[in-house]
């Protein structure tokens, strides 16, 4: 069957999509000018003037301006809002501009449409001294600023005369979100390409009319449309990433005979061979993500090792490759170089720039996938599942730069179906169907269900938000307070609620450390150390605190620092069967554990029930035997074990190996542990 094309944001090279402001599909979209409202007469042209003849116009008019604005030598901040006023008016049919005094230079629509202007010398994320002297921002803050504080401003331009940005009301700040338009390279390479996308998007009538609602406008209704097209997108994604794994499982069943003869006499365990697939789909849907946001290498590495990684071994080349099929041969080369890249990220690789992650890259992972080999046709069919999408009209890259973390919990979800199976033979992997037989019930059986957004936010609000402003209020170093905290889901799933939770710890935390204007770098920082500090998680389901550690490690990357360490704070549990308070190991087990219920044994009951108490008098020595005297020195051991640094992969590989001897066999941990199954299953016998 023939593919459909392709469409990718390379067709704009001087426009920058950061974030899912508006979906890579829509834009396409909106390019075609198959969106809805964009009739010559919905961007207010006279009759007989069309789109194409007013763009034509636009972009000379735009580039006579800009040439002249490049003349001055050094413009003032009072030189480039006087351009961006006759550009805005003259280009992009912003007839009703006004001047304003303070941050806010120029307004539209009464105060619909606010814009923020600083000089060509100054980048829209770094601090300007053009918009205050005393307390100086950056120009995307401000804008940012006002849009959430505004209730008749949602979308608004941010400019210093060579690039224009779109942004919107946004609460989450270590997320930006904007649509960038590169005026410099529009006009001096003549882009007419990337400025008729511009015009299309940021003209004026885009922002809807003076008066209105401030919901009620184009660039709204195209931004809802293309998230509920996403929200089809990842529900198809889940059915990708299921296509992945078939692709990979049976690649590696067809070229190796003694896997196949291992998993045929259960030397090696159908299930733990699975869990090591899943982890290579989560190995290459982190790669994707780490690469799209360029935050896999660190600041340092040079650009013949970027240029070596980015041509020879990077996910974005595979993914270019996964589209052309005559990339689709029998020979094993990728899979040996996703080998290298996995044991760079373990270890760290000079030669392409690539620090020691550890984390989800650490030895041993994968045994019998890292011995094997893997046809190209299946790898790259596998990155093709993953990496490409269908928008119904063509083929669209997966947004993963853009794709909320959170939003793999729909995808983790469907995960928790799969059973798998082996046919042909024991050649190819399939999973149990509806119409075979039975899907799996762990879902259920683990209450692992995907919670919506919209809840977790709402919980948010209303639990978590009054505990950071009582934390910050009376606190002298309100950042530490906060770093203070802690949060705990006892059923966390893929993570959703935790993360949403440390985005909003980590947003107050950067503001406090950077005096108001923090810097990306400041926010992932901040997230790091709020993810390491002040999350905690529990799940009955190993999947679900899988998966919750790969989200976390997705969102806290930071260039140049290993994976952070959570085995101690994600753990595999059940959060409502158990011990909540260990004096209850003190007392002992209440009589009443051994009442008996419909169908038991009265006499078997009751000598259950004489048999513990004679040993309850015995509390003292089971103590002992237990070591429950030492739980206070327990978690005296724990905490010391949280403050641990994680700044290495040494530190990272100490801290491991810490837990394991806290946990070890007769050590105090374990003891304890023992104490408190024994003390549960006594109410289940």
């Amino acid at each position: 069957m023939p593919r459909k094309p392709v469409t990718d944001i390379a067709a704009w090279p001087a426009l920058t999509l950061e974030g899912n402001l508006i979906s890579p599909a829509m834009i396409a979209r909106i390019d075609r000018r198959e969106a809805p409202e964009q009739s010559e007469a919905d961007y207010g042209l006279r009759k007989g003037i069309s789109i194409r003849d007013e763009i034509s116009l636009a972009f000379r008019v735009g580039q006579a301006h800009y040439a002249e604005f490049l003349a001055a030598s050094a413009a003032s901040a009072t030189a480039t809002t006087r351009f961006v006023r006759d550009f805005l008016r003259e280009t992009l049919g912003f007839t009703d501009l006004r001047e304003e005094s303070g941050p806010v230079a120029l307004t539209a629509g009464e105060g619909r449409v606010p814009v923020v202007v600083v000089p060509p010398a100054d980048e829209l994320d770094r601090r300007s001294a053009a918009l205050s002297q005393e307390r100086p921002r950056s120009a995307a803050l401000v804008l940012q600023d006002y849009l959430n504080a505004a209730d008749g401003a949602l979308w608004g331009l941010a400019t210093n005369g060579k690039v224009l940005r779109l942004m919107r009301d946004n609460a989450s700040l270590t997320r930006p979100a904007y649509v960038e338009a590169d005026l410099a390279q529009i006009f001096e390479t003549e882009d007419i390409a990337s400025f008729a996308l511009v015009w299309l998007l940021m003209h004026r009538t885009r922002f809807g009319p003076a008066g209105a609602p401030a919901t009620d406008c184009a660039l709204e209704r195209w931004r809802d449309a293309g998230a509920k097209a996403g929200e089809a997108a990842r529900d198809r994604l889940a059915g990708q990433v299921e296509l992945a794994l078939k692709d990979l499982g049976s690649g590696f069943l067809e070229a190796n005979r003694e896997l196949r003869e291992k998993l045929a006499r259960h030397e090696i365990s159908l299930i733990d061979w699975f869990n090591e697939l899943l982890r290579l789909v989560y190995r290459l849907i982190f790669l994707m993500v780490a690469e799209d946001r360029n935050l896999l290498h660190p600041l340092e590495a040079g650009v013949d090792e970027r240029r070596l990684y980015a041509e020879g071994y990077s996910l974005a080349m595979l993914r270019a490759q996964a589209a052309r099929r005559g990339a689709w041969d029998r020979h094993h080369d990728r899979y040996e170089g996703l080998k290298v890249v996995f044991r760079a990220l373990a270890h760290g690789e000079a030669r392409l720039g690539l620090p020691a992650l550890g984390g989800l890259f650490a030895p041993g992972l994968m045994p019998s996938l890292d011995v094997a080999r893997l046809p190209n046709r299946a790898l790259l069919s596998a990155i093709y599942r993953l990496g490409w999408i269908s928008d119904g009209a063509a083929m669209v890259p997966v947004n993963w730069q853009a794709m909320e973390t959170e939003e793999l919990g729909s995808v983790y979800e469907s995960l928790l179906e799969l059973q798998p199976q082996l046919a042909e033979d024991g050649r190819r992997l399939v999973f149990a169907s509806d119409a075979a037989e039975a899907r799996g019930n762990q879902r259920k059986t683990t209450g692992s269900y995907y919670t919506p957004d919209s809840l977790v936010q709402a919980l948010l609000d209303t639990a978590l938000d009054p505990v950071l402003d009582q934390a910050e209020a009376g606190a002298d170093d309100p950042a530490e307070a906060l770093l203070n905290l802690t949060v705990l889901d006892p059923a966390c799933g893929s993570g959703h609620f935790l993360l949403a939770a440390a985005r909003r710890i980590a947003t107050r935390v950067a503001r406090h450390r950077s005096g108001g204007t923090p810097s990306l770098a400041d926010f992932r920082h901040a997230l790091r150390d709020v993810a390491r500090r002040c999350i905690f998680g529990v799940d009955r389901n190993p999947m679900a605190v899988e998966l919750t550690k790969v989200a976390l490690w997705i969102e806290t990357v930071d260039p140049g620092l290993p994976l952070g360490f959570f085995d101690a704070q994600i753990r595999c549990g059940d959060s409502l069967l158990g011990i909540f308070d260990l004096k209850a190991l003190e007392e002992g087990i209440p009589d009443a554990a051994y009442k008996p219920l419909t169908g038991d044994d009265k006499a078997v009951a009751k000598y259950y029930v004489d048999k513990n108490r004679r040993e309850r008098k015995e509390r003292d020595r089971i103590a002992t035997g237990f070591r429950l005297t030492n739980a206070r020195d327990l978690l005296r051991d724990f905490a010391a074990l949280r403050a641990m640094p994680e700044d290495t992969l040494a530190e990272i590989e100490a801290k491991a190996a810490r837990l394991r001897a806290l946990t070890a066999p007769g050590e105090p941990g374990w003891w304890l542990a023992c104490a408190c199954d024994l003390y549960v299953a006594a109410f289940l016998l």
